[in-house]
């Protein structure tokens, strides 16, 4: 299996590249403007692989994303949860989709809380073991030594859709926390991001068991105690995040 993490420190944000060898397929993660299409289809190239799938795990406030343009260049699927409320067309995924990436397999998880539309992929490696995950891409739900933050949205929300939103969350990482402790975790943020809350850790990885022991937030998992714990760890917001997510929706 090829798998890469590309990290921009200056933003906290990572993207992911998935692929297989053998079929000459690659998919790519949350792929960041600031990173560039032509370094993501360079390092295919170098790899001896042909990008042909561009999945985002939800639609970015912080950042502007190259999904689209990465997939328009190499002709990849552009895929989405469908719940995703955008302006253009794009492949859509539900919960419990599985993708092929030649002989290795990504399952879709629909965990939202940060977003309607957000997901998770968990990663079997079809070269080790197809009966259990080897990796999850937690995307923006759980972080390391942290959760996602609820309130990044194009309009304000109200105080009941904001308790919602974290009635998702909680829901999503306790899921996330129930895969087997070997799993690897490859969150979507780290570091400096604003994503997350002031747990969030400058390691931009880590495994299930070691958050569900260590990771504050899957420690108050009932549902006042983990609100509260969200809302006091929140950073600023982000800087234009609405024009961001705007322009990511196809909006601007």
């Amino acid at each position: 299996m090829v798998f890469h993490q590309i990290l921009d420190p200056g933003l906290g944000c990572a993207s992911y590249l998935i692929g297989c060898p053998d079929s000459g397929e690659l998919m790519v993660v949350d792929p960041l403007e600031s990173v560039g299409v032509n370094e993501y289809l360079l390092r295919a190239a170098d790899l001896g692989v042909q990008v042909t799938h561009v999945v985002e795990t939800h639609l970015h406030a912080d950042h502007v994303s190259a999904g689209r343009e990465l997939a328009a260049a190499s002709g990849a699927r552009y895929m989405l949860h469908q719940d995703a409320a955008v302006k253009f067309a794009f492949s859509p995924l539900c919960d419990g989709d599985e993708i092929a990436i030649g002989k290795h397999r990504v399952q879709v998880l629909h965990t939202p809380g940060h977003t309607d539309e957000s997901i998770s992929l968990l990663v079997f490696d079809g070269g080790r073991s197809l009966a259990q995950p080897w990796m999850v891409l937690s995307g923006d739900s759980l972080f390391v030594g942290d959760v996602a933050r609820p309130d990044l949205a194009v309009h304000a929300l109200s105080e009941e859709d904001l308790q919602h939103r974290l009635d998702l969350l909680r829901q999503s990482v306790e899921r996330l926390a129930a895969y087997p402790e070997f799993v690897e975790l490859y969150p979507g943020h780290y570091g400096v991001s604003t994503c997350g809350g002031a747990g969030m850790s400058a390691k931009a990885s880590s495994t299930i068991g070691f958050e569900r022991r260590f990771n504050e937030a899957l420690r108050t998992q009932a549902g006042r105690d983990f609100a509260e714990f969200v809302r006091t760890g929140l950073k600023p917001l982000p800087a234009r995040y609405q024009d961001i997510k705007r322009h990511n929706m196809g909006l601007a």
